[in-house]
């Protein structure tokens, strides 16, 4: 029951959060939310900067686990991207408010909440970098690689808002559509967003984990 209440209670969070922003909301409308008095939402959390805290590492740790799954399955680099560009597009349509949150308002917390939430957030663009590192024909340094592993993420979390997941197509055509783009480019008429891998390309030399 009380694993339940808990719950209800980082939904309504959640909920108030993203509509209003950590700022606008305040700690009555999430006791109104959840069903609580004021006084009782205090008996299970701490405050506002608790429940933010707790509703990014909670979003962050589904996010991970789910790229973790996806990617067991995925036995090249481009491969590992599509499951990558799902697992964003599929979490964005299932928790769209608790991406909205991820993204907008982890700066928000005091520490050292902020810099728990900054390591898994790092956490996840560093699996995404490995995998451009892999992908990459080029050679390109890191702040190259980097920057286009940020332009991607930019990409999901734009596309991971209203219309586009929501729409009536499918989240995985979507994905396949997108990491299509990214692997081939706009103008490779050649190329086709399919489910095959690209040609295979040299890895780039000397590349080592993200700092």
């Amino acid at each position: 029951m009380i694993g339940t209440r808990y719950e209800g209670i980082l939904d309504a969070a959640r909920d108030v959060i993203a509509r209003r922003g950590f700022q606008q909301a305040s700690i009555r409308e999430i006791a109104n939310a959840s069903g609580l008095s004021l006084a009782g939402l205090y008996h299970y959390v701490g405050g506002k900067d608790e429940l933010l805290f707790l509703v990014l590492d909670g979003a962050l740790d589904r996010l991970l686990a789910a790229l973790e799954v996806a990617w067991r399955d995925a036995n090249t680099p481009a491969e590992r991207l599509r499951a990558l560009v799902d697992t964003h597009l599929d979490f964005a349509s299932r928790d769209p408010h608790a991406l909205k949150i991820v993204n907008r308002d982890y700066d928000l917390l005091g520490e050292p909440h902020r810099s728990e939430i900054a390591a898994k957030r790092q956490e996840y663009l560093r699996r995404a970098l490995a995998v451009l590192r892999e992908l990459d024909p080029h050679e390109r340094t890191e702040e190259e690689l980097l920057s286009a592993t940020n332009l991607l993420l930019g990409m999901l979390n734009g596309i991971g808002t209203r219309p586009f997941v929501r729409s009536g197509r499918s989240v995985r055509t979507l994905a396949n559509e997108v990491a299509g783009l990214f692997l081939h480019g706009f103008l490779d008429g050649g190329a086709k967003a399919s489910g095959h891998d690209p040609e295979p390309v040299e890895m780039a030399a000397g590349a080592d984990g993200a700092g």
